[in-house]
Order: C-alpha cells, then sequence, then structure tokens
C-alpha cells in the first residue's frame, strides 16, 4: 500500500522475479585433436565453446530506478541544469508546485524530493531483487594439454588455456550472480563484457619423478632409490579490476550508479602491477587522467571491465620431496614435505580503484595513505602472499 509510513523500512522489501528459479540453458561444444608423439607422451588441442542464457543477474534490474524516458514524458529533460535542480528540489519549493508537479499519494512526506515522488514505486527506496534470470555468457578456448605417462619414472601433465570469457550480468564463477559495476540498467547490451573471472592464458603444470634403482651396488641403491619429487604450478593473468563508479548526479535523479568515461590515449596504470618495481610507500599505480566524470545526469559510456586493466599475476608453486620405504613386501610408509609459494614471492593487496576521483594523499612522510591507486603496505594478498611454508606428511600404504 502506498503508505508513507513504510518509506524508512525499505531495507526489509524485496522483490522476487517471476522467473526466478528457472534453470539455464547453456549449449556446450568441442572439437579436439590428439596426437601421440612417443609412446608415452601425448599432445591435445581443442576448440571449447559455449553459450548460456537465464543465469541470474539481479543487477540489470533496478525495479525502482526512473527510467529519463518516463521524465521526459512528464516534461522533464534529464540533461537540463534547471531541469535537474528541480528534480533534487523537495515537494515543498514552490519550483516544483509552480511546474504542477503534486504528490504521488496522500501522505507522501513533502520533505522529499520531486525526484522520489516519481520514481515508480515512490514509498519504498532501492528495492533489491532475487534470482533474475536476465544474465548470458559467452565461452571460447584453445585448450592444450601435454601428458606424459609415468616411464623413467616421471609421470606430467601440462595444461594451457587460450580463453576469452563475455559475459551480460551474471557470471558462472560466483553462482551466476552479477558483481561488476553496471553501465546503464535501461541499455542492457551496453553490460556486456568480459567476465569479472576472466582470465585469458593460464598455464598449470603438474609432475612426479621417483628415483629408479642405479647400480648393482646395494648400499647406492638404497641410498638413491625412491626419492620423489613434484609439484603443481599454475600461472593465469591477473584478474580484471571494476571499472570505477562515476561520481554525478545520476544517483540522486534516477536512483541509479553508473560508471566512469575512459579517456582515450591515457595510460591505466602508472606503474606495471606486475613489473616488481611497486614500492607501496612511495607509489600509487592507477592514473587518475585515464577517466572522466560523465557530465551530470549521463550514463557513463565505459564497459564494466576491461581486459587491459587487471589486477597483479599471483602464480601458485607447489613443491614437494619425498621418500618411499619399503617396509615388507606390499607396506611402505611414503614421508614427504610439501612446500607452498616455494619461492617465497610476495603478493601486493589489491589498489583501491572504486573512485577515480579520490583524493591520493600522503603522510607527513610522504608514504601514500589514500586514494585511488592506493595499496596499503601493511596488508598481504592472501594465503599466497605469506612467506614459504611447508608440511610433512606421513602416509602407510599395504
Amino acid at each position: 500500500p502506498p503508505r508513507s509510513t513504510l518509506f524508512p523500512y525499505t531495507t526489509l522489501f524485496r522483490s522476487i522475479d517471476p522467473n526466478a528459479g528457472r534453470p539455464p540453458r547453456i549449449n556446450q561444444w568441442n572439437l579436439a585433436l590428439q596426437r601421440r608423439i612417443t609412446e608415452n607422451l601425448s599432445l591435445e588441442a581443442a576448440y571449447v565453446g559455449s553459450r548460456a542464457a537465464w543465469y541470474e543477474a539481479d543487477t540489470l534490474l533496478n525495479l525502482n530506478a526512473t527510467d529519463p524516458a518516463h521524465l521526459a514524458a512528464l516534461g522533464l529533460n534529464i540533461n537540463s541544469a534547471a531541469d535537474q535542480s528541480l528534480l533534487t528540489s523537495t515537494m515543498s519549493s514552490p519550483q516544483v508546485q509552480a511546474r504542477g508537479f503534486k504528490a504521488p499519494y496522500a501522505g507522501f512526506p513533502m520533505t522529499l524530493t520531486l525526484a522520489q515522488a516519481l520514481r515508480p514505486y515512490p514509498q519504498y527506496g532501492n528495492i533489491p531483487v532475487w534470482w533474475a534470470p536476465l544474465g548470458n555468457s559467452w565461452y571460447d578456448a584453445l585448450q592444450a594439454k601435454l601428458t606424459k605417462r609415468a616411464s623413467h619414472g616421471l609421470s606430467l601433465t601440462s595444461a594451457f588455456t587460450w580463453q576469452k570469457e563475455l559475459q551480460l550480468g551474471s557470471d558462472t564463477s560466483t553462482a551466476g550472480a552479477a558483481t561488476g559495476p553496471v553501465t546503464n540498467p535501461f541499455n542492457r547490451i551496453l553490460n556486456k563484457s568480459i567476465s569479472p573471472s576472466s582470465q585469458p592464458f593460464v598455464l598449470v603444470v603438474g609432475f612426479n619423478y621417483q628415483a629408479p634403482a642405479v647400480t648393482s651396488n646395494r648400499l647406492v641403491r638404497a641410498a638413491v632409490r625412491d626419492w620423489t619429487f613434484g609439484g603443481v604450478l599454475r600461472y593465469a593473468s591477473g584478474l580484471p579490476i571494476p571499472v570505477p563508479t562515476a561520481q554525478n548526479s545520476l544517483s540522486a535523479l534516477l536512483f541509479q550508479s553508473t560508471v566512469v568515461n575512459r579517456v582515450p590515449g591515457q595510460p591505466l596504470f602508472l606503474k606495471n602491477l606486475n613489473c616488481h618495481c611497486i614500492d607501496p610507500n612511495k607509489d600509487f599505480v592507477l592514473n587518475q587522467a585515464a577517466w572522466s566524470n560523465p557530465a551530470q545526469g549521463q550514463w557513463g559510456t565505459a564497459a564494466p571491465y576491461y581486459n587491459d586493466f587487471r589486477y597483479e599475476r599471483r602464480p601458485e608453486e607447489q613443491l614437494s620431496l619425498g621418500r618411499i620405504f619399503r617396509l615388507y613386501e606390499r607396506l611402505t610408509l611414503q614421508v614427504r614435505a610439501e612446500f607452498f609459494n616455494v619461492f617465497n614471492r610476495a603478493y601486493m593487496v589489491d589498489p583501491t580503484a572504486t573512485n577515480a576521483f579520490q583524493t591520493q594523499t600522503r603522510n607527513a612522510l610522504g608514504v601514500p595513505t589514500s586514494g585511488f591507486g592506493y595499496i596499503n603496505s601493511g596488508s598481504i594478498y592472501g594465503t599466497q602472499g605469506g612467506s614459504r611454508n611447508g608440511q610433512i606428511v606421513a602416509r602407510f600404504q599395504w
């Protein structure tokens, strides 16, 4: 009911999409070629593709945002400074009353703005949407795999993926929920971009080597045989950085945020995040000049994500060293030391990238303390950013 008493409690309301629960439609295909290079070595290359629709994409729908076409039908020009001022004026202001606008229902607070009164549901604030199956995804990849079956003590599997992941309001890696910025919910195709989990290049190598028995000398054979050395190494592109949110009046006028505009010819970074030359106590890493604010009341023109605007690459490297002891017939004991972040790589936390116009500040010593492109030098990224660590594993097998 259109009662003003509901207005303060907008967070209690949710809109469940009429098509909630609709399963996605996913079409997948692949074409693969395999070649045996030697008796124990094979190479496989495959094209893998998929197209999907009806993923959950809640942020593509803003039920209580105002469509500029609706304002135009009421004689309001979203690009006019005078009409923008009118929309942010309270319902009790003489300018609003002179234009003939009235409260949308009895009891509507006259202290609220004209923009609020013209919303589709003026008695509410934002209305979160749940389970709206509006998302689409596109995936194309070259996937190559090199496999060496166990011979001479060595087994190896290496996989390389060159892929392109596009999405419209959905990301399958996050259970289909849209997590990125929205350019314009009233023109959905503008929100198509690379996936927030996009990693165009991924290389994974897994191997294990078991030292064979050598020579006929029993002491040498006992000392050398059954040592094992293995590892899993993963190298991939960095994840995309969400395009900054615009800092214009669109949220106050239409109740929907947008993104900034990208400035042609401007580099996105002040320093390459993968150059190993960044000192967080001295450097800001993102270029504010690469982005411009849309005009008041205007939608941004940037895509939600860009392929050349990515976080730092973070390799994952694990190695192990062990020994197999043959105790009795089929009874064996394997003792293995496993090491994580074996090369002791240090990974910085992600730079601040939400507001491209946030002032870059430094303390009295010149150390960055906040702002666009700021990296907190007191933090590291997750477990991979920790120092080298390991564990010892013992395993009986019979």
